[in-house]
């Protein structure tokens, strides 16, 4: 790992900080980073949720590094512009896909791939003078692929109102619009993400990755279809250790004691 991305570890919880400043954006290196940590945490059964922040109080991530997309332009090297965008949609699908929850602590400004980063996320909390932007039509590229993990987390209207005006939303309107859960003061932010890593870890690990991957998967389905699916789930978490003695537990009034097999 480079010193472009930061891991540490401490009481179940990864935290991956951004640490390429000033802009923190989303190069080729920094992707490959994020995805080889993801890859690995996925596989350690340690680690039960992920923080990704950034090591700056100004810029959580500017997105893609326009000066590498220019020298691909200016090469018209093709091949490499298709292989930095199919690394990008590869890596938030990474985030989506990996068994653990992840959180996006927000300070400063996300924009472009960068807020895509945070809707890509589970969970995003972010300081009150946080701020979120799709600004590509600013300068001549649209935000074809950041749209499609934040119009899956906002309404049509709101997304279409970023895309198109490429101006930022404050902390508040992206807790209205459902970008982020919370906006909280900044000395406040750390201590709410450190909650809800507690509340997860709290919670059976194997029904935490069993729940994540079938929400994601039934959100693209039509409505029976998806029913249909979850009900299927629904009596395969009963087959698991945990479920049993989660129900039994409630039922007793007593505290689980979770397997997590």
């Amino acid at each position: 790992m480079t010193d472009i991305l930061i891991r540490n570890d401490k009481d179940s919880v990864a935290t991956l900080s951004l640490n390429d400043l000033p802009a923190n954006s989303l190069s080729m290196p920094m992707m490959g980073e994020i995805q080889n940590q993801l890859s690995s945490i996925d596989r350690d059964d340690s680690i039960r949720v992920v923080i990704i922040k950034s090591e700056s109080d100004k810029i959580f991530s500017s997105g893609h590094n326009l000066k590498e997309v220019k020298g691909f332009l200016d090469k018209n090297d093709t091949d490499s512009q298709i292989e930095l965008f199919s690394t990008c949609s590869s890596m938030m699908k990474q985030v989506q896909a990996l068994s653990k929850p992840v959180i996006a602590q927000v300070r400063g400004i996300a924009t472009a791939a960068g807020a895509q980063l945070v809707a890509s996320c589970d969970l995003a909390y972010g300081s009150l003078d946080s701020k979120y932007a799709t600004p590509g039509v600013n300068i001549g590229l649209f935000c074809h692929t950041p749209q499609v993990a934040v119009s899956r987390t906002i309404g049509r209207k709101p997304m279409m109102e970023m895309l198109l005006s490429g101006e930022p939303i404050s902390s508040e309107r992206a807790v209205q619009v459902g970008l982020i859960n919370a906006a909280v003061d900044s000395s406040e932010l750390e201590s709410t993400v450190a909650k809800s890593c507690n509340d997860i870890c709290n919670k059976s690990a194997a029904v935490i990755a069993m729940g994540k991957k079938s929400f994601y998967r039934q959100s693209e389905m039509p409505l029976t279809d998806a029913y249909d699916f979850t009900s299927a789930e629904m009596v395969r978490n009963l087959t698991l250790n945990d479920g049993n003695e989660g129900i039994s537990s409630f039922l007793e009034k007593r505290d689980p004691n979770w397997s997590n097999d």
